[in-house]
């Protein structure tokens, strides 16, 4: 079994506590098995006898046994330094002693040595069955709060966090490619699976590396670099909730805009990506950014947000300029979820993960308690509050990150592709939730998409962008029906629209064509009706 196998396999058991026996080391407070943990260590480091580390290990067996852990999972704990572990041994028994006991060709094996060895050994395997007792028995975000209590520093939790999380992830790829690779016969030996595994392992390194930069940025969109300042931007703004629940965000712009963009030019090195865009964004809008493939619309969102700078041009967000100094507080005017919700989540738990944003606005732990709480609830996520990350549904995690989102309560939302590789139902729910944030609790949206049919249902205003231009910017009707404007952007219109307009043969008048299912319905029927 490969490494990055055995770590999914052991560190990708976090169902083994749902309905978990209360009897044993399950019961059992975690604070109380890492103490332990750590003298069994401590003590086979300083004391070192052979005898003390079998009898360590005889009690976390009886340990492990009580608390019937799974045989396999236990056992795969020694997996890992098993190699290092002989290697240790028969170094000892043939380095040192004096006494001979049977030679190998050159190699000579010594009493004092192989128990050198054996003491090594039982230090080694004491420790492993320890750990597996331990980790096998506790819920990771329970480990983690065991040692916060031990007032372990908090880069180190943070670390260990961080690890766990995006480890588990990774492993998941890695098994995905893995199982790609058996279906094209890459593992039907060993030598060709020592070759597929290579190739797989480089580039499950290069998606990480690349994964790095996004979670750096989704880390900066919601505060992680934050001025010290405390409390929410718009606390003093904000309006009473009609669904009775305060999340609803503040506005404190003098005027309707929450967000407009002058002249605004971005590229890279010999590489222009946005030129000379220009357009605001008010109060309450839903505006749906549309385009072909490499049209800038992320780059824009991204701009938005404060993670890239502008090459040219000025970003207001609130009435509030948008610059390099302060870019770090956008956060508090903005959020933006992520088309890949992997690189949104970045907590190993759904509640720690909400609760990201709002404790780097400084807010006391009892308001961060009482958004969290809020946010589950508007976003019907409440059951999840304790489950890992990497065990949520994709559209569980689409709405868990944009719960984090609404947690700040930032006037504008940016959502790149919401509905991308979501099914029917889980696209559905989501854009009911959308609209019901927009229309119940005062967000403004600007949504990146493909789907020009959820543009036709959730858009109150659609702007088209193509070879970092924009070309069009208008009222839903009016750009959807525009068929020489959407070839021209590699776009087509919803499917209804297209049928009506096959429909409505050589007439130029586009007022009764429908763009949406319930327009095309009350259209059918009036015609029927006259009939």
């Amino acid at each position: 079994m490969t490494a990055p196998l055995l770590f999914s396999k052991v560190f990708g058991q976090d169902h083994l506590w749902e309905g978990s026996p209360s009897t044993g080391l399950y019961a059992w407070d975690p604070r109380l098995k890492l103490a332990l943990l750590v003298l069994a260590v401590g003590m086979n480091v300083i004391i070192a006898r052979l005898g003390l580390s079998v009898s360590l290990f005889v009690v976390s067996l009886g340990l492990a046994i009580w608390s019937r852990v799974p045989a396999k999972l236990f056992a795969l704990f020694f997996l890992a330094p098993a190699w290092a572990t002989l290697v240790v041994f028969l170094g000892f028994s043939a380095g040192f002693g004096t006494t001979p006991i049977f030679s190998v060709g050159p190699l000579t094996f010594y009493r004092e040595g192989m128990v050198q060895g054996m003491s090594a050994a039982a230090r080694v395997a004491s420790d492993m069955s320890w750990m597996a007792a331990v980790f096998l028995t506790t819920p990771f975000n329970r480990v983690l709060d065991a040692l916060k209590w031990f007032r372990v520093p908090a880069i180190l939790i943070d670390t260990i966090a961080m690890t766990y999380r995006y480890g588990v992830l990774i492993m998941e790829e890695f098994n995905r490619m893995r199982d790609a690779a058996r279906s094209r016969g890459g593992l039907r030996n060993y030598r060709n699976t020592q070759h597929s595994t290579a190739l797989i392992l480089a580039q499950v390194i290069l998606r990480a590396y690349d994964r790095a930069g996004r979670i750096q940025s989704a880390m900066l969109a919601r505060g992680a670099n934050a001025s010290e300042s405390s409390g929410s931007h718009g606390d003093e703004g904000a309006q009473a909730c009609p669904n009775r629940c305060d999340v609803t965000p503040g506005f404190t712009g003098a005027t309707g805009a929450i967000l407009s963009c002058t002249n605004l030019s971005f590229g890279y090195v010999g590489a222009p990506v946005l030129e000379d865009i220009t357009f605001k964004v008010n109060k309450g809008e839903v505006v749906v950014l549309c385009g072909p493939n490499g049209a800038g619309k992320s780059t824009l969102l991204k701009l938005f947000a404060g993670i890239l700078t502008p090459s040219q041009g000025e970003i207001f967000l609130s009435g509030t300029p948008l610059t390099r100094k302060n870019r770090a507080d956008a956060f508090r005017y903005v959020g933006i979820m992520a088309q890949d919700p992997n690189d949104q989540l970045f907590c190993t738990h759904v509640a720690e993960d909400i609760a990201y944003g709002p404790k780097n606005l400084g807010l006391a732990e009892h308001e961060v308690a009482r958004l969290v709480k809020t946010s589950m609830e508007l976003m019907e996520v409440e059951h999840l509050a304790q489950r890992p990350i990497h065990r949520l549904s994709y559209g569980e995690m689409k709405r868990v990150g944009l719960a984090g989102l609404i947690a700040l309560r930032p006037p504008l939302i940016l959502l790149d592709e919401p509905t991308a590789s979501l099914d029917p139902a889980s696209g559905q729910h989501l854009v009911r939730l959308i609209t019901h944030l927009n229309s119940h609790h005062g967000y403004t949206f600007v949504v990146v998409t493909h789907d020009i049919n959820l543009a036709s249902v959730i858009a109150s205003r659609i702007i088209v962008l193509n070879d970092g231009r924009l070309v069009a910017d208008g009222p839903p009707r009016r750009i959807l029906t525009d068929e020489s404007l959407l070839m021209d952007s590699r776009l087509e219109p919803p499917i209804l629209t297209k049928l009506f307009q096959r429909l409505n043969g050589e007439s130029e008048s586009t007022n009764g064509i429908p763009i949406t299912i319930d327009e095309a319905a009350d259209l059918l029927q009036t015609k029927i009706g006259r009939a």
